[in-house]
Parts: structure tokens; C-alpha cells; sequence
């Protein structure tokens, strides 16, 4: 990376221009850190005559397939650090990741692995994809708890009696929200 580069440009850009670069916070367990660290690779940006190209720092392997910015090995690093400190009690560490990370670590995860009997692969999937898709989730919940009741088929209501019908709702709902 050259100097004074932004490293929010190193994240994926989505659709409506947003950089996947937003921070969340991955709760893991020891054998998740486990799995992770073994699945990843460093990798590294090298130069060249004609421009710059970047390589994994090892063959990539079964065991490490995901080549990934130092900066996140450095974050599992401290993660296993952590609850490898003999002082510390916790059987969990907070890492925290941007979506763009979460990504990465995404494709490290097969739903069948186990580490010491933990199903890594599963819960890592889960608890990448709530956080991934955490602002989706909620937006649906939202949307499922306004129309909860509501008759939706548009054959026997037209569109106005709906929308008619949602906002009574929701008036409702703030006027018992102000009343608390």
C-alpha cells in the first residue's frame, strides 16, 4: 500500500457507492479463533517493474485457502493472544472486523468443520452472516412487525384500504409509544 493511501479503498465498494468498510464486532470462541487462524494465509503485496501485484506469503493449502491483508491476521492474532493470557477466565474475545473482513473470513468457513468437537464452520457461518446482514434482518423484522395482521392480497383490497390500513397501525402505535 503506498503511503497516504486510504485503506477503506482496500474494501469493495457496494452498490449505492457505500465501502464495505463499516466496523462490527465478531464474538469467537477459542476453537473458532482456532479454525480461523489456521485458514488464512498473509497476504502480500509485491512490485514489480510494471505495477504491483499481490501473492498469498504461502501455497495456499486446504487448510489456509484464504489469503488475507495483515491486518486481520494481526486482529485473530490479538484475539488468540488474549485468550491464551493465563489471567484471563473468558472462553470468548471480541474481534473487531469490517464487513469487508467479514467476507474474507466467510470463505474460510465450511458448515461440517469441527474443531474439539464445535461445529466452527456452522456458528462461524451464523455469526458472520447476522452481522453481515444485520441492517436486511432489520429492516424485515420492521416490515413483518408493521403489516403483522394486515390482509395483503391485493385481489380483494386495493392498494389504498392497505395503506389506509398501515398507517392507522402505526398511528396507533405511536400514540401507545407516547402514552408509555
Amino acid at each position: 500500500m503506498e503511503q497516504g493511501e486510504n485503506v477503506d479503498s482496500l474494501y469493495p465498494i457496494g452498490e449505492n457507492g457505500e465501502i464495505l468498510g463499516g466496523i462490527k464486532q465478531l464474538k469467537v470462541t477459542r476453537n473458532e479463533l482456532l479454525h480461523l487462524s489456521d485458514s488464512v494465509t498473509l497476504l502480500m503485496e509485491h512490485s514489480a517493474d510494471q505495477g504491483k501485484f499481490q501473492a498469498p506469503a504461502r501455497q495456499l493449502t486446504p487448510s489456509a485457502g484464504v489469503p488475507v491483508p495483515i491486518e486481520l491476521i494481526q486482529i485473530i492474532g490479538m484475539g488468540f493472544v488474549s485468550l491464551a493470557d493465563k489471567n484471563n477466565t473468558s472462553d470468548t474475545t471480541i474481534l473487531s472486523l469490517t464487513i469487508g473482513d467479514l467476507y474474507l473470513l466467510r470463505e474460510c468457513c465450511q458448515s461440517f468443520l469441527k474443531v474439539n468437537g464445535e461445529f466452527v464452520g456452522y456458528n462461524l457461518l451464523l455469526k458472520i452472516y447476522d452481522l453481515i446482514l444485520e441492517e436486511a434482518i432489520m429492516e424485515r423484522k420492521f416490515i413483518n412487525k408493521i403489516t403483522a395482521g394486515l390482509d395483503l392480497t391485493l385481489d380483494t383490497r386495493s392498494k389504498l384500504e392497505i395503506m389506509d390500513q398501515l398507517l392507522d397501525k402505526i398511528m396507533k402505535e405511536n400514540s401507545d409509544d407516547a402514552a408509555k
